[in-house]
């Protein structure tokens, strides 16, 4: 779970009311040749821009592109390695969301710094745009964020459904079961794919939620996201969790793709995946796991 979830663990400490920021007190550099990308997700964007070949570093975790995973590592998005970063002497360095001591580390040492929200779908579209700004790739940002758009526009209409996206639920425990909040990218995803998310009306964020709550909200569908690979103990396990909260195993669906936690360019494919298991729900067949 630590791999895939580690980005919204971080995303409670860093993003919330995060701006966009540019930067420039710690130095402007046009069209830069060799970049740090301080998260998994800014990382995607780069690369999806075809910008891979300027990327010096990236941050601990990062697994996509597969030519992303095999960069150097700077650490963890919230403990960079300083050190490391100085060695691959990166003209700037690109972040998500609050990083003020990264940004200070930056500033003190004359390097280019530009960190930008990802909470949001809209944000998405903006860090794009902005990271084709700042690469001087704008035209790559249009043809992405065009690209991005149709695979939506694609999208079956399937639905309504009513849907709790259980995240954080290890066998056996239900104590760090967390879920998207409204307004969250995960949150537009589930509507965008035709489902209606039973905690939208929790402002933002990644709330906890308790087992009695889920109860009384009465979700047609739970959408378990696992992070990582599940085997067939796991799963089994996961599914008698549900059933002892009286859930139908017909109710459960337990997703393993990583892309669906990340907010980027594939997120129109994990609206697709959230798509199909709706579309299955409404269609009343059986959903298999």
């Amino acid at each position: 779970m630590r791999r895939g979830l580690t980005w919204i663990a971080a995303a409670v400490l860093v993003m919330g009311g995060a701006a966009g920021a540019r930067g420039e007190e710690a130095g402007y550099v046009s069209n830069p040749g060799c970049v740090i990308c301080a998260s998994p997700a800014v990382a995607e964007i780069v690369f999806a821009l075809g910008c891979g070949g300027r990327v010096a570093g990236v941050s601990d975790f990062t697994d996509w592109p597969p030519e992303a995973a095999a960069k150097p590592r700077i650490g963890g998005v919230l403990s960079p390695n300083r050190e490391r970063i100085l060695a691959l002497a990166p003209e700037m360095i690109l972040a998500q969301g609050q990083s003020e001591a990264l940004a200070g580390f930056a500033q003190a040492y004359g390097i280019a710094f530009h960190t930008f929200p990802l909470e949001t779908l809209k944000d998405v579209r903006a860090a794009i745009t902005g990271l084709a700004a700042v690469l001087g790739v704008e035209n790559a940002g249009q043809a992405l964020l065009a690209r991005m758009e149709a695979e939506f526009a694609d999208l079956p209409a399937c639905g309504p459904v009513p849907v709790f996206l259980a995240l954080n639920h290890a066998p056996g425990d239900f104590s760090g079961l967390m879920t998207c909040g409204g307004g969250t990218f995960l949150d537009e995803l589930v509507t965008r794919a035709g489902g209606q998310n039973i905690f939208s009306d929790v402002p933002g964020g990644w709330p906890r939620i308790s087992r009695e709550t889920l109860i009384r909200r009465n979700p047609g569908l739970i959408v378990d996201v696992q992070a990582g690979p599940v085997d067939d103990e796991r799963r089994g396990a996961l599914l008698s969790d549900w059933e002892r909260l009286g859930f139908r195993r017909e109710q459960i669906r337990i997703l393993t793709e990583e892309y669906l936690l990340r907010p980027g360019p594939r997120a129109p494919q994990s609206a697709a995946r959230l798509s199909a298991v709706i579309c299955e729900k409404t269609s009343g067949s059986a959903l298999k796991n």
